[in-house]
C-alpha cells in the first residue's frame, strides 16, 4: 500500500487539520505503510538559507516518510499540473488530499482514471460544502469521511448520491489528569487566534470580563494569529496582562503541560468540525466552556456533565467560567465524565484503526482495478471556469494601493503648473 497525502505548509502552523495529517501520516509509516507527503509552500518571509529544508521536512524523512514540496504557484491551475506531476512521479494507490481546491481539483480528476481517494470533511464549513459540490460525486473515485456525525448528517440533507463515512478523530490520555484549583483557577485558549472562524473577540472579551470580575482566574491562550495583536492590546486596556498572558505557539508536549495545570478550556467559535484541541483538554480532564453550535461540539460536551455550553454573549460564557471555578463538585464530575467520553470514544488508536481499514479497502480497489491510472494526463483539468469563485481567491493579485487624494491633487496642480509655463514660453 502506497498512500500519498497532499497538503499545505506553512511556518508555526498549529491548526487541527495538520496535526491529524501529521498524526496519521507517522503511525501508518512506523506499521511499515508506504508514505509520501506533497506540501505546497505558502508564500513567507524566506529562510536565512532556502537550500535547508524546514525542520518537520527533515523530520519527517527521519521517520521514513518521503517528502515533496512546491511553492503555491500564481493560478489554481499550475497548482493542480503540481499536483498532477507528483501523483505520475510517486503513483500511489490512495490519495488523501486536505485543505486546498488544486488537491482536490487533481484527486477527482485522477478519480476518473481510477485512483482511489477520500474526501475528508474536517469542519461544518462553506469552503468544505462548495468542495463537495465540486468533487464529492461518485463518478469522480472520492471516498467521503466526515470527522463528526453533524457533518454527515449535513451532507445527507443535502442529498448526495452516496452514503459517507464517520471517523472521528482520536487523541490519547496523558498518565496525569487536571486537578480542581481555587486560586489560581486557570483558563486556557488553545488555536489559531483568528477572528475568523475562532472568534478572538469573543474569546478576549469573555476572558476580560471573568477575570476582571475574579482576581483568583487566570488565563492564557495558546497559539498565535493575525488577531494576537488586537487581543493583547485590549488586555492591556482594560489593565489585566498580569492576569491574562499569551504563549505563542508550543510544540504539543509543552501544550498538554499546560492543559494539566488548567482547570478549564474556553471555545468561541462560529463553525467547527471536531475541535483536536477540545479533545485534548478533556482527555487531560479540563472542563469545556464552549459556545453551543451546530457541529461536532455537541457530541462532546453533554451540557451540565461533560462541560458547559453558552451563546455568543461573552458576558454569559464569563459567567460559566465563574461558576466553575465557584462549584467545586460540577467541576470535578464535569472532569470525570469529559476524560472519559474521549477514553471511551475518541482515542487515537481506535480512529487510526478506522482509517487504516478504509485505507487497506481503497488499496484492495486500486489493486483489483481493470488498467492501471498512470500517467494521469494533466491537459485533461476540467474547465476551471465551473468552480465556484472560492477556489480561486487565494490566487487574487492584491489591489494596487491607492494613492491619497492629497498626493493626486499636487501631481494634477505640477503637471498642469507645467503645461501652463511650456505654453508661456511658446508665446512671449
Amino acid at each position: 500500500m502506497r498512500v500519498a497525502f497532499a497538503h499545505y505548509s506553512q511556518a508555526q502552523d498549529i491548526s487541527g487539520v495538520t496535526t491529524w495529517v501529521l498524526g496519521l501520516a507517522r503511525r501508518l509509516s512506523a506499521d511499515g505503510v508506504t508514505v509520501a507527503i506533497h506540501f505546497v509552500v505558502a508564500p513567507a518571509e524566506p529562510r536565512p538559507d532556502p537550500c535547508i529544508e524546514p525542520p518537520l521536512f527533515q523530520d519527517l524523512r527521519r521517520q521514513g516518510i518521503d517528502v515533496f514540496s512546491t511553492p503555491r504557484r500564481t493560478s489554481l491551475k499550475e497548482d493542480i499540473e503540481d499536483t498532477l506531476a507528483f501523483l505520475n512521479d510517486w503513483q500511489p494507490t490512495v490519495f488523501l488530499p486536505q485543505c486546498k481546491p488544486a488537491h482536490y481539483a487533481a484527486a477527482a480528476l485522477a478519480g476518473t482514471r481510477g485512483l482511489p481517494w477520500a474526501l475528508t470533511l474536517h469542519s461544518d464549513d462553506p469552503d468544505y460544502w462548495a468542495t463537495v459540490r465540486a468533487f464529492g460525486e461518485s463518478s469522480q473515485g472520492s471516498s467521503l469521511v466526515c470527522v463528526s456525525r453533524h457533518i454527515r448528517d449535513e451532507l445527507n440533507r443535502r442529498h448526495l448520491d452516496r452514503p459517507a463515512r464517520v471517523i472521528p478523530y482520536g487523541v490519547s490520555l496523558p498518565v496525569g489528569s487536571s486537578e480542581f484549583r481555587k486560586d489560581p483557577f486557570q483558563v486556557v485558549f488553545s488555536g489559531r487566534i483568528w477572528e475568523h472562524q475562532k472568534r478572538a473577540s469573543l474569546v478576549i472579551q469573555t476572558l476580560i470580563r471573568a477575570c476582571g470580575s475574579s482576581d483568583s482566574l487566570r488565563a492564557t491562550l495558546i497559539g498565535d494569529g493575525y488577531s494576537r495583536a488586537n487581543c493583547e492590546r485590549q488586555v492591556a486596556e482594560a489593565g489585566l496582562s498580569g492576569a491574562i498572558s499569551f504563549t505563542g505557539p508550543l510544540p504539543p508536549s509543552q501544550v498538554q503541560a499546560r492543559l494539566l495545570d488548567a482547570q478549564a478550556i474556553l471555545l468561541m467559535s462560529d463553525f467547527e468540525g471536531l475541535p483536536i484541541a477540545l479533545l485534548e483538554a478533556m482527555a487531560a480532564g479540563v472542563v469545556p466552556v464552549v459556545r453551543r453550535i451546530p457541529s461536532g461540539i455537541p457530541e462532546l460536551v453533554d451540557h451540565g456533565r461533560t462541560g458547559l455550553l453558552v451563546s455568543e454573549d461573552p458576558a454569559e460564557a464569563a459567567r460559566a467560567l465563574l461558576r466553575l471555578a465557584d462549584d467545586p463538585d460540577l467541576w470535578r464530575r464535569c472532569s470525570t465524565a469529559a476524560r472519559g467520553l474521549v477514553a471511551q470514544h475518541y482515542s487515537a488508536e481506535a480512529s487510526y484503526r478506522q482509517w487504516l481499514q478504509l485505507l487497506e479497502g481503497l488499496d484492495r480497489q486500486f489493486h483489483t482495478a481493470p488498467t492501471n491510472p498512470y500517467p494521469i494526463d494533466s491537459r485533461r483539468i476540467d474547465s476551471l471556469r465551473r468552480l465556484d469563485p472560492s477556489f480561486h481567491k487565494e490566487y487574487a493579485q492584491p489591489a494596487p494601493p491607492s494613492i491619497p487624494l492629497r498626493q493626486t491633487l499636487r501631481t494634477a496642480i505640477a503637471r498642469a503648473k507645467h503645461r501652463i509655463k511650456r505654453l508661456l514660453s511658446r508665446h512671449p
